[in-house]
């Protein structure tokens, strides 16, 4: 769906209750350190995902002294007309999760209504971290991207939880090791056809976002590349029986992140790295929007001290016209004046939100 038209939050970390109404362009939250902004960030991520974009611990979520939290929220299409009412209720074990009134099994199904995208100083991670982090992001945009990528990620999955069982037990059953090859050719080739996709939206952005610098992404499948798969294992067989484990596929892949011929992570400024990982998750908003026929909900914490002002105003000023809703904190109301189309204000203090 396109966008959040209420959101309803009580037991969240150190908010308060409360029941927003947001615009449907760019809302802007202020408030000093620790007075709750990111809470809400968090909290519309985790109504998404099930998961803040800080950690996945419920007792960190949970308002302290509280058993559970509550979030709900009405989704509208770009037509404006209400969709859906989603709903998430999670205590230290478990969540319950509602569409219309509904409870349904899988947190994707929210996560398809309400596609949300956040950008956080975390998020620098995407260049610096682990291939882990990297994976994950391709992974999240094949979501959305692909109707049938979900699936062939699960099979492959259970392939590959099948295939290390067998290799701790000491076994190698040949249907497995064939499933295991069969699953994951279709879990590369599904994520090559997503990087393929994204790249040409990171070229349609790089002159707006990072003028005057090149950028590419390959795919690093997770093995020599001078092999196949089928070779890789034959080739490991010994070392996988020795560590007990699949050393060789797409659960070992990475992305190679390149700025002007250069791996980016050894010659990227901070500034650079930044607008980088910016421009990365733009590219992928507009590839949902293209996919999906409908903008998405993106997350945007601490912009002001996370880019210059230059930045910052590309950055508003694609969102103004992308029909993208965003959500972005800042702590002083009057740090981004006039740095972009600003549709709704909201200012937290004590965890209490309040329009203006």
């Amino acid at each position: 769906m396109t966008r959040l038209a209420t959101l309803h939050v009580e037991r969240f970390r150190n908010l308060e209750p409360l029941d927003l109404e947001p615009a449907a362009g760019i809302n802007l939250i202020s408030g000093a350190n620790g007075a709750g902004k990111t809470s809400l960030l968090e909290a519309i991520h985790t109504l998404s995902l099930g998961r803040s974009f800080r950690g996945n611990n419920a007792s960190e979520l949970i308002r302290h002294g509280a058993d559970d939290l509550l979030l709900r929220a009405d989704v509208r299409t770009q037509s404006g007309h209400t969709a859906h009412r989603l709903a998430l209720q999670r205590d230290r074990r478990s969540m319950t999760l509602r569409v219309d009134h509904e409870n349904v099994a899988r947190l994707s199904e929210l996560a398809r209504l309400l596609p949300v995208l956040a950008l956080h100083p975390q998020s620098d991670d995407l260049v610096l971290g682990s291939p882990d982090y990297r994976r994950r992001f391709l992974d999240r945009v094949g979501f959305y991207a692909q109707p049938d990528f979900h699936g062939i990620h699960h099979d492959f999955q259970r392939a590959l939880k099948q295939r290390n069982a067998l290799l701790r037990r000491g076994r190698r059953e040949p249907a497995w090791d064939q499933l295991y090859l069969e699953t994951a050719r279709r879990l590369e080739m599904a994520r090559r056809s997503v990087l393929a996709d994204l790249n040409q939206r990171i070229t349609a952005l790089l002159a707006q976002m990072l003028p005057d610098s090149s950028l590419a992404l390959r795919y690093l499948p997770g093995y020599r590349q001078d092999l196949d798969l089928e070779q890789a294992l034959h080739q490991g067989a010994e070392r996988e029986r020795d560590q007990q484990a699949s050393l060789f596929g797409p659960h070992r892949a990475d992305l190679k992140i390149a700025l002007d011929d250069h791996e980016a992570r050894q010659v990227a400024s901070r500034g650079q790295i930044k607008m980088l990982v910016v421009l990365l998750h733009l590219a992928v908003l507009d590839l949902w929007a293209e996919v999906r026929g409908e903008p998405a909900v993106v997350l945007f914490d601490d912009l002001a001290s996370e880019l210059d002002a230059d930045n910052r105003r590309r950055v508003l000023d694609y969102l103004g016209a992308s029909g993208h809703q965003a959500f972005v904190s800042v702590i002083a109301a009057n740090a981004i004046d006039d740095e972009g189309d600003i549709q709704a204000r909201f200012a937290v203090s004590g965890g209490q939100v309040t329009p203006g």
